[in-house]
């Protein structure tokens, strides 16, 4: 903005200079730096006249977006390391479309998705289609089958059609929306609209073409509590009679993530386009579904969830989901915290029922990524403390500080201070009941700041990501071996959080195949010429 800013005074300097010299005629007209008029409808009036007219937008019947683009993986929560410039791991979204269908208020979603890292499930190299509809109130996905299944959230998904800026000045030309508190920020004039469904955003204009700069608007996040997304637009081009952007930039006010980078290769205003009416089947939403999410973030199940306590050893329970409970002297301790808010909720509700006499105390976690941490703030929620690798604390306190409060979680309600008892290589929790040692995890692409737990007295590990993220291809294979020989331990039984509980020769019989799929996974690829990342497989 500033480096605008200095441009535009350079050239009124330079324009008064060439008064003196007979060139008045190259001034700016009085107000060229600003949007016209003073009112919130006359800055969208004049954003609508800069993108092709009001008369032209408002006779639009549909157009249809077509790029690709990147999506940072987990909302930038997937990366290596917790630490706030770790490299970022993305997922391509290539055959991107999205359809707007503006005389019925609907829209689709088309892509086909790429992890450009390892995965562990061949679901994350797979190109799947995703096809995703917003009729009105009603969000539905369709399989490459075209079997419709009601899932994903309306309001979010009304949030993303409103990201396009002629949808969004055509929204705020619409008597049902209400515009106010028109203001000026960097440079930038800026009203505030909400859709006649409810929601609100900003709409940023910038002078002196009067184009659309950004949209901004808020959501709830399990991880992050609230967020708050701009999507930036950029190179605007002439379409059938409407200026619309070659480049979209949604960022996160966390961390300044680029959430989404979208790059279009054109626009089809006016086509035939196929009917996005709901059909019967998913007028009436199924029980439990719950809503997707771009980034493959976390997202929430709706409603309570139900969870099932199993013992596995003398102090050792396994509930529903992949948390384990670990009983001491005068307390309990849990193992991970993912699955959203109500799973740990319950998660903790449950756990309180073991022993009753015995309060749950404290969380390990075994690393940072979103899928892990889904459900931390519910965890801080509860009073637990909790336990991981020192830098992981770096970004739990970061998470569990955001305030959210248009979409307050029990967190927010009450506010608990973060408690946080760092890992660095080895720490042991001890007393006259139980002895648990948890330890770095060493030899592992996936995650480098990790912890797994181990009970010397029933020999058994306790691990997430480590064996068990996936079945489908072990890039990381030899971890769980490697960590069990670096710390002379002697395993009889995984305890996994994702998977179920297996002896060491059941792991052993399920990572290895997994092994070998890698390698054929990374030949396969490169008899076709491409160098697919991770390729050459770094396992023995």
């Amino acid at each position: 903005m500033r480096r605008q800013f200095f441009k535009f005074a350079t050239v009124l300097a330079v324009a008064s200079l060439g008064v003196a010299s007979g060139r008045a005629q190259n001034a700016p007209a009085p107000g060229a730096g600003q949007v016209p008029g003073t009112t919130p409808r006359q800055a969208i009036d004049a954003a609508a006249a800069a993108l092709g007219g009001a008369d032209r937008i408002g006779a639009l019947r549909n157009f249809t977006l077509i790029g690709y683009g990147q999506y940072a993986y987990q909302n930038g929560g997937g990366n290596i390391t917790a630490l706030p410039d770790a490299p970022l791991k993305l997922i391509a979204a290539n055959d991107y479309r999205r359809v707007y269908d503006l005389e019925h208020g609907r829209t689709r979603h088309l892509e086909r998705r790429n992890d450009l890292f390892p995965f562990a499930a061949y679901g994350g190299h797979s190109f799947a289609l995703q096809n995703q509809v917003l009729d009105g109130a009603i969000a539905y996905n369709l399989s490459e089958q075209g079997q419709a299944t009601r899932g994903g959230d309306a309001r979010d998904r009304r949030m993303w059609m409103h990201t396009n800026p002629v949808v969004a000045v055509r929204a705020a030309l619409d008597p049902g929306s209400t515009l106010s508190n028109r203001r000026r920020e960097d440079g930038l004039t800026l009203v505030d609209l909400t859709l006649k469904e409810g929601e609100k955003l900003t709409l940023a204009i910038r002078p002196p073409s009067n184009l659309p700069a950004w949209v901004r608007w808020s959501g709830p996040n399990q991880n992050l509590g609230e967020v708050i997304y701009t999507t930036h637009f950029y190179g605007y081009l002439p379409f059938s009679g409407v200026r619309l952007p070659m480049g979209y930039t949604t960022k996160l006010d966390w961390r300044d993530i680029e959430f989404l980078k979208l790059y279009v290769d054109g626009y089809v205003v006016d086509a035939q386009i196929e009917d996005m009416a709901a059909p019967a089947s998913v007028t009436s939403p199924a029980p439990g579904q719950a809503a997707g999410g771009r980034g493959r973030g976390a997202a929430q199940p709706p409603g309570a969830a139900a969870v099932q306590i199993t013992p596995v050893a003398r102090g050792l329970w396994r509930i529903t989901g992949g948390t384990m409970v670990v009983e001491f002297a005068d307390h309990m301790t849990l193992f991970e915290v993912g699955g959203g808010a109500d799973r740990v909720r319950a998660v903790v509700a449950a756990a309180r029922t073991i022993v009753p006499s015995k309060p749950v105390t404290e969380v390990i976690v075994s690393h940072h990524h979103f899928d892990h941490t889904a459900g931390l703030r519910q965890a801080v929620a509860e009073g637990l403390t909790v336990i991981s690798r020192r830098d992981n604390g770096v970004i739990f306190r970061e998470m569990t500080s955001r305030p959210a409060p248009n979409f307050p979680d029990d967190l927010a309600r009450n506010p608990k201070p973060f408690r946080f008892i760092p890992v660095d290589d080895h720490l042991q929790l001890k007393d006259s009941n139980m002895t648990l040692d948890i330890y770095h995890v060493i030899a592992n692409s996936h995650m480098a700041d990790a912890v797994f737990a181990y009970i010397p007295e029933h020999q058994i590990m306790i691990e997430g990501d480590i064996a068990t993220a996936a079945l489908d291809l072990q890039w990381w294979g030899d971890s769980w071996l490697d960590n069990i020989a670096y710390r002379k331990l002697t395993v009889v039984k995984n305890v996994p959080v994702h998977m179920d509980i297996m002896t060491t020769e059941e792991v052993i019989k399920m990572v290895n195949p997994g092994i070998q799929r890698v390698k054929e996974f990374c030949a396969q690829h490169l008899a076709k010429g491409n160098y697919f990342p991770g390729c050459p497989a770094q396992v023995r």
